[in-house]
């Protein structure tokens, strides 16, 4: 961590990391990664995607702050959905076609009953709690990718295509993350600390951080585990 950081965001980024260090798939996808695998991340990843703009357009919903909403609509709404051919959804589905996917298997592919339950937290957390809580819940996923928490995509990016032979275009979903996500991510923590004013503010905004993580990990231990079965059933 930062030693220019403030506690507030130390404590944000610690959470990630240490989320980070839990997560089954990150040794997975360094040594073992399969294209099963990989698939069904693309297929999970499909309608989290999705979904995370309804998430985002709570946060907007429940602000009463023109910096804040617009830092979001600009953003994480504009710039993931709106750009014509390069939304955040386009390229994932060109890297899941890439790992012989077809666009139908990735738009229409049924959530794993783990991609549920974590999307009805995410959602939960972003509509029904404060605007501040549900920041912090989606911030904490684009800190995921800041070199102090394990740069994860960056790290996806050197995986796939070392494992699965994918080309640098072929991952673009991956290094576009690792790019995008630092602007994001330290845009919504800059913005957290500067209108957050009390201390129990700040608390309820790392409990909703932590709540987030662990839904992250309950999320890609879905991947692991049906990945793990499918290369079996393969093999």
């Amino acid at each position: 961590m930062s030693s220019t950081q403030s506690p507030f965001a130390a404590a944000i980024d610690k959470i990630v990391a240490d989320c980070n260090d839990r997560l089954l798939w990150v040794p997975y996808s360094k040594h073992s990664l399969t294209k099963q695998a990989a698939r069904v991340l693309v297929e999970q990843w499909s309608s989290f995607t999705r979904h995370s703009r309804q998430c985002w357009a709570y946060v907007v919903g429940n602000c009463p702050i023109v910096e804040v909403r617009k830092f979001i609509v600009t953003e994480n709404l504009y710039e993931e959905e709106a750009q014509e051919g390069h939304s955040h959804f386009e390229i994932l589905a060109r890297m899941g076609m890439a790992l012989g996917l077809t666009r139908d298997e990735i738009v229409n592919a049924k959530a794993l009953p783990t991609t549920v339950v974590t999307m009805h937290a995410w959602e939960a957390m972003t509509k029904n709690r404060t605007w501040y809580e549900g920041l912090a819940a989606k911030l904490v996923l684009e800190r995921t990718n800041a070199p102090q928490c394990g740069s994860f995509s960056h790290h996806q990016d050197e995986h796939w295509r070392r494992q699965l032979g994918l080309s640098r275009e072929g991952t673009e979903f991956w290094w576009m993350h690792d790019a995008v996500d630092q602007i994001h991510g330290d845009g919504s923590l800059n913005l957290m600390e500067r209108y957050l004013t009390t201390d129990a503010e700040r608390q309820a905004a790392l409990r909703a951080a932590e709540e987030s993580m662990m839904a992250w990990q309950v999320y890609f231990d879905g991947f692991y585990y049906e990945g793990i079965r499918r290369a079996a059933a393969k093999s």
